[in-house]
């Protein structure tokens, strides 16, 4: 901020929904608890290093959400259960630095490096 004035907050890309062990058995997901991805920023940090948003939608009750996604379970090795948990895991990150997404992907658990990006709107 001393350089140029603006706060550089580190962006991760990805719309979220919080899991639990009854959403997730109904949907069959493999994870108890973690984030469905919804959806990714086009060229954002997580699309460009691979991690999915969901090609399905579903409807519970009135609400509307993606499914097929991938399941998010911790950043550097910090759980994330909500969308908090990705902003805390991020509060000492800077643009450019690099994460390890721990995910499930269908059924198969995989840790992909994100080089983070800057918020927009900063």
């Amino acid at each position: 901020m001393i350089t140029d004035g603006k706060v550089h907050q580190a962006f991760l890309g990805v719309e979220t929904i919080p899991i639990n062990e009854s959403f997730a058995e109904a949907l069959g997901l493999p994870a108890q608890e973690g984030l469905l991805v919804q959806t990714t920023t086009r060229g954002g940090p997580a699309a460009a290093a691979g991690i999915k948003g969901g090609d399905h939608v579903a409807q519970a009750g009135m609400r509307r959400f993606y499914t097929g996604g991938d399941v998010l379970t911790a950043i550097d090795g910090m759980k994330v259960s909500n969308p908090l948990d990705v902003n805390l895991a991020l509060n000492k990150k800077r643009p450019g630095d690099t994460v390890t997404v721990s995910l499930f992907r269908g059924g198969k658990k995989m840790e992909i490096s994100v080089k983070l990006g800057e918020r927009p709107g900063n």
